[in-house]
């Protein structure tokens, strides 16, 4: 089935009083990167919490399956709060639930509390290594420009 412009507008709208409210295209943008990231990242969360060895070895070494070895319930939960928004901020900002906002700033908050108590407590840095704590550095400012970005969005109506 094809869409002539007119039906793919359409499709980009959404109903809202009487009127049609357009997504913008950079909507899209960062709704898709944000949550391709974290799609690779909740891979990551399940396969370490799996105490997927060969998985571990791979991506960190032997350094890194001895940190997640003994990696705490407690940054287990927040690990888990950040995976979950970060999943569930893209969807909702795409269906514009006036929620997306909030639950970007607490993906966001709980992966700077994850970000800062790993690196100053748990030496994720020499654990992990540079290039893997330099990627989750960026997937941090990535998720806190997105809470950003959805907080703007809610605020421009």
């Amino acid at each position: 089935m094809t869409m002539t412009p007119a039906e793919g507008d359409r499709a980009l709208t959404v109903p809202e009083g009487g009127r049609e409210r357009r997504r913008p295209w950079h909507l899209w943008a960062f709704a898709v990167v944000t949550f391709a990231l974290y799609v690779g990242g909740a891979r990551d969360f399940l396969l370490i919490l799996a105490d997927d060895t060969e998985y571990m070895l791979r991506q960190f070494g032997p350094d890194g399956v001895a940190y997640f070895a003994d990696y705490p319930l407690s940054l287990r939960i927040v690990w888990t709060v950040n995976v979950v928004g970060g999943l569930a901020a893209p969807i909702l900002l795409l269906a514009l639930d006036r929620w997306a906002a909030w639950v970007a700033v607490v993906a966001a908050a709980s992966q700077l509390v994850l970000l800062m108590v790993t690196f100053a407590f748990r030496d994720r840095w020499d654990a992990l290594g540079a290039t893997t704590s330099l990627f989750d550095i960026g997937i941090g400012v990535v998720t806190v420009f997105f809470a950003w970005y959805c907080w703007r969005i809610r605020r421009s109506g």
